[in-house]
C-alpha cells in the first residue's frame, strides 16, 4: 500500500476513531484523527490530507457540513461519509451533493478498506496527472476533468507524446479532440514548434489537396501564384488533421505517401519536397466502417492509427461536468465582465443529469447562454434551456435512489447475519415484520 496517502478521519466516538486509525495504519495509510467536524474543516486550509472519512452525526459541525464546506472549497479530495441506518436518507443526499461514497454502520472493516482503496486509486491517478501538468505547458489545460477515465487517457497521451508515432484520436463531436492533440504536441519534443490544424470537413473537396500540399502557379484555374501548403507550416512541428474521414481517395493516396517517407509534391509541381512533420489525425466517424465501404484506404488507416486514443463522451464521465462548469463560468466572467458567482445546486443537478449529445461544446454553449441571461449571482434552472430542465424529474430520481440504497443495505446486513431477519431488525431498530415485508417486495425471499 502506498504510505503517502493520508486519510483525515473525523469521528467523535473515541473507540471507533482508534479502531479506524489502527486498521488504516496497518494497511500503510497515514491517518490524521480529529474528534469533530470543525477540526476537520480546519485542515482544509493546510491541505495535508488526500481523503476525508467523516461521521455524519457529530456534535457541533456534522459530517454534512464538512461535505458542504469541502464542495464550496472545491476540494479534489474524496469525501466518504459514515452513517447509521437511521440516517440513510442523509447518505443519499450526501451522494447527490458530491460525496465519493458512504459507509452504513455497522460496517465490515474489509468494506472500509475497499472504499478507502478505491478513493486512494483515484487520488493516485490525480497525482499522476498533476505531475503531467507540471511537465507540460499551460496548453494541456483547458483540458478540465476530474474523472478517472480522463486521467487514464491523459496518462496514455503523455506516454505517446514521447514517441514519433502517428496518433488517431476518435470520439464524438465536441469531446475535445483538438485539445488532446495540442496537449500531445506540448508534451512532446516538438514543443515550441508550430502546431497547425486543418479541418478537412471545412474545405471543398476540389481545394483540399491544394490547401494541404500547396500548388504551383498555373496548375489549375485560379492558381495565380505559387502557394505553399499548410503541411509546410508544420515543418518540425505537428499537423493536426481533423475529420480525416472526409478526405477524398486521391488525397488519401498522397497523404499515405508522405507518411511513408515524409516527401510530397505540390499540385502541378514535379519537384519533390521533404519535411519533418508529426501527424495527429481525428475523426468522429468509424474509419473501419469507411474502409469496409471502400471509401477509405485500409493502408492509410493502419498508418494513421499506430496509436489510437478514444475520448469518452461527456455522459460517460459526469464527474467532469462540475469542474467544467466552474471553468466556463470563470472563462466567460473574464471575457465579458460578468459577475456570475456560480451555479445553484438544483441547476447543477440538471446539468449533471443531462445526456449532452453535443458533449463539452454543447455544455460550453449552454453556460454562455445562461451567463448572458444571468450576468450576476448564481445560475438558476430558469437560465437553462427547456430541453435540459424537462429531461429528468429530480424528485422521482431521489426516491428511487433512496430505495436502492435502503435495499442494498438491508441485503448486505442479511448476508452478514447469515439470513437471520430478527437480528437484522434489531440492528436497524425496526420490526421483524417490516424486514420481512421489504425482503418479500424485493423478491429476496421465497413465499
Amino acid at each position: 500500500m502506498n504510505n503517502k496517502i493520508t486519510v483525515l478521519v473525523a469521528e467523535d466516538d473515541a473507540q471507533m476513531l482508534e479502531l479506524i486509525d489502527r486498521v488504516l495504519s496497518e494497511e500503510g495509510y497515514q491517518v490524521i484523527g480529529v474528534s469533530d467536524g470543525q477540526q476537520a474543516i480546519a485542515h482544509f486550509e493546510t491541505g495535508d490530507f488526500d481523503i476525508v472519512l467523516t461521521d455524519i452525526k457529530m456534535p457541533g459541525v456534522d459530517g454534512m457540513e464538512v461535505l458542504a464546506r469541502a464542495v464550496a472549497s472545491r476540494l479534489d479530495q474524496p469525501i466518504i461519509l459514515m452513517t447509521a441506518f437511521g440516517s440513510i436518507a442523509s447518505a443519499v443526499e450526501a451522494m447527490q451533493e458530491g460525496a465519493f461514497h458512504y459507509l452504513a454502520k455497522p460496517f465490515d472493516l474489509d468494506e472500509l478498506l475497499e472504499v478507502i482503496d478505491s478513493a486512494a486509486c483515484q487520488i493516485r491517478e490525480l497525482k499522476s496527472i498533476e505531475a503531467l501538468q507540471m511537465s507540460a505547458s499551460h496548453a494541456v489545460f483547458p483540458i478540465v476533468f476530474r474523472s478517472s477515465a480522463m486521467a487514464r487517457l491523459l496518462a496514455e497521451a503523455r506516454e505517446v507524446a514521447e514517441t514519433k508515432a502517428t496518433v488517431l484520436i476518435v470520439g464524438q463531436t465536441g469531446t475535445g479532440k483538438e485539445l488532446l492533440a495540442e496537449a500531445i504536441h506540448e508534451m512532446s519534443a516538438r514543443v515550441g514548434r508550430a502546431f497547425v490544424t486543418l479541418d478537412s470537413s471545412a474545405i471543398p473537396e476540389a481545394l483540399l489537396e491544394s490547401e494541404l500540399f500547396g500548388h504551383k502557379k498555373g496548375s489549375f484555374t485560379g492558381a495565380v501564384t505559387d502557394k505553399p501548403g499548410i503541411i509546410e507550416e508544420a515543418d518540425c512541428g505537428t499537423l493536426f488533421l481533423d475529420e480525416v474521414g472526409n478526405l477524398a481517395l486521391p488525397v488519401q493516396a498522397k497523404l499515405l505517401r508522405f507518411l511513408q517517407n515524409q516527401r510530397y509534391r505540390r499540385v502541378g509541381e514535379v519537384k519533390e519536397r521533404s519535411l519533418d512533420v508529426r501527424l495527429i489525425s481525428a475523426s468522429n466517424r468509424d474509419l473501419r466502417e469507411l474502409v469496409s465501404r471502400d471509401v477509405f484506404r485500409d493502408d492509410l488507416f493502419y498508418r494513421l492509427s499506430v496509436i489510437t486514443l478514444e475520448i469518452p463522451c461527456l455522459k460517460d464521465r459526469r464527474e467532469d461536468i462540475p469542474p467544467l462548469v466552474f471553468h466556463f463560468v470563470r472563462k466567460f466572467n473574464s471575457a465579458s465582465s460578468y459577475r456570475v458567482e456560480g451555479v445553484r445546486k438544483d441547476a447543477m443537478a440538471i446539468l449533471v443529469d443531462y445526456s449532452w449529445p453535443g458533449n463539452v461544446l454543447e455544455l460550453e454553449n449552454v453556460l454562455e447562454r445562461a451567463m448572458i441571461l444571468r450576468e450576476a449571482g448564481l445560475i438558476a434552472p430558469c437560465d437553462l434551456p427547456d430541453e435540459l430542465r424537462l429531461v429528468t424529474d429530480k424528485s422521482d430520481m431521489t426516491e428511487r435512489s433512496l430505495e436502492e440504497v435502503e435495499r442494498q443495505h438491508i441485503l448486505d446486513l442479511l448476508t452478514q447475519c447469515d439470513g437471520n431477519q430478527s437480528r437484522v431488525a434489531r440492528i436497524l431498530g425496526i420490526s421483524r415484520r417490516t424486514v420481512y415485508r421489504k425482503l418479500k417486495s424485493w423478491g429476496a425471499i421465497d413465499e
